[in-house]
C-alpha cells in the first residue's frame, strides 16, 4: 500500500504545537496521565516535535526511525507498546505517559520533596 501524501514540512514551532496537541488530547481522552516530572515530559515533547518536523510523523523519540514506513508506523506516538510498558512499569518507555497510580505516587513524592 502506498504511503499517504504528506503536507508541506512543519517548522519547529508548528511541529511543537502539533506534538503538544496530540499528546494532550491523548491524555484528555485516555486512561493515562502525563508524567508528573515536567523535565521528562518536555524532553519527550521536544523529541516528538523533532521527529514530526524531520519525518512528518510523531515517532517516539525513544525508538529509532529506520526509514521503512511499515516498520516505523509501529513507533508513532502513542506506540502500541506503551500499554504493556505502563501495565508492567507504570510508565511508558519514553516516560511521557504514566498510569494514574504512578502519577499519584510520584506527585506525592514531589510534593514531599518540595516541603523539605
Amino acid at each position: 500500500m502506498p504511503e499517504p501524501k504528506r503536507s508541506a514540512p512543519l517548522d519547529e514551532k508548528q511541529a511543537r504545537e502539533r506534538a503538544e496537541r496530540l499528546a494532550s488530547r491523548y491524555v484528555e481522552r485516555g486512561r493515562y496521565r502525563f508524567n508528573p516530572d515536567p523535565v521528562t515530559v518536555e524532553h519527550v515533547l521536544v523529541g516528538l516535535a523533532r521527529n514530526l518536523a524531520r519525518h512528518g510523523r510523531p515517532y517516539c523519540p525513544c525508538r529509532e526511525v529506520k526509514g521503512d514506513p511499515a516498520e516505523d508506523r509501529t513507533n508513532i506516538c502513542p506506540c502500541p507498546q506503551h500499554h504493556a510498558d505502563i501495565a508492567r512499569d507504570g510508565v511508558c518507555e519514553c516516560g511521557i505517559f504514566v498510569s494514574a497510580e504512578y502519577a499519584a505516587a510520584h506527585q506525592a513524592g514531589t510534593e514531599t520533596e518540595k516541603e523539605v
